[in-house]
């Protein structure tokens, strides 16, 4: 259901538009097959050039002993592949301290779902796959973490680049898709804004681009411009690209230096954990456009 249209000054592709979403997840592809659960949360639209989603949506399992667990998934769906890739950044009931991923594919319509999750004793890998299999009637089955690779000692990367949040001109890379509250115009909380900014390898918008920086930030203090920010770095340049690192996190604009964590990835970034350190490098008041210095250090196999 759509709970937000796109802004008449944004692209023709609906750049902006935000819908609510409470999905059922079967078992087969008929809607008739057997009801696994919900997905329930929501999509926007994140770029100005192509069909780039961000998702923000809950797995409730109603089946088996999965039976009221959940897992969150917080990632970008390029819903033009074959095959997308997204983060499962927690969970709740069986799936506390989830961490993994998620693959969605569009001939076969079904999720599949690898993930970690941390128990008191012991580290699991989980497989949940939401399609019927003929041979095993059960959608979860359990899997040995090396047939992924993470037996291997995980290594810290380190990206530096700019974020240009750019909400003036005939074709910004944010735009406003809820206003603020009218009695909370100091800090214009309840405002929410879609970003589909570009991320460069100098602060100026002419250097070398390395990718987008595509999701959305809101308003949420109201003594303070303190925003949350739920973003997907999309990597476009060298042995990076098509992989993700998914940000969440609160980003007081006026501090000097602000931290938020990498909840998760995808591609060469499944499993990730880190920070970022976000530094103002420009910030020009008359239009509202800002130049953002970003360190990211990221934790991965």
């Amino acid at each position: 259901m759509a709970i937000v249209r796109p802004p008449k000054n944004t692209s023709k592709n609906g750049f902006g538009f935000i819908s609510m979403i409470d999905n059922a997840l079967t078992e087969g592809p008929e809607l008739s097959s057997k009801l696994l659960g919900k997905a329930q949360g929501f999509y926007g639209l994140a770029s100005q050039t192509d069909g780039a989603l961000v998702m923000a949506m809950n797995f409730h399992i109603i089946q088996g002993k999965y039976n009221g667990s959940t897992l969150t998934i917080l990632g970008r769906n390029q819903v033009s592949d074959k095959v997308r890739e997204m983060p499962v950044i927690g969970g709740s009931g069986l799936f506390r301290f989830a961490n993994g991923y998620a693959h969605a594919n569009n001939n076969c319509q079904f999720y599949t779902l690898t993930l970690l999750f941390i128990s008191s004793l012991c580290i699991l890998s989980i497989a949940l796959i939401i399609k019927e299999d003929q041979n095993n009637k059960s959608f979860a089955k359990t899997l040995d973490p090396n047939t992924l690779n993470l037996n291997k000692q995980q290594k810290l990367t380190q990206f530096h680049f700019y974020w240009h949040d750019i909400v003036s001109g005939k074709k910004p890379s944010s735009v406003m898709v809820i206003p603020p509250q009218a009695n909370y115009s100091s800090t214009s909380f309840g405002m929410v804004a879609m970003i589909d900014d570009p991320l460069t390898e100098g602060p100026e918008l002419s250097s070398k681009i390395v990718g987008k920086a595509q999701g959305f930030y809101g308003s949420a203090s109201q003594e303070e411009v303190g925003l949350i920010m739920a973003m997907n770095f999309a990597f476009s340049e060298g042995k990076y690209n098509g992989s993700t690192i998914t940000i969440l996190g609160r980003n007081t604009v006026f501090s000097k230096v602000r931290e938020m964590p990498v909840i998760g990835g995808s591609g060469m970034f499944r499993f990730a954990r880190g920070y970022v350190q976000a530094r103002t490098h420009q910030f020009t008041p008359s239009s509202g456009d800002a130049i953002v210095e970003y360190n990211v250090f990221v934790l991965h196999y």
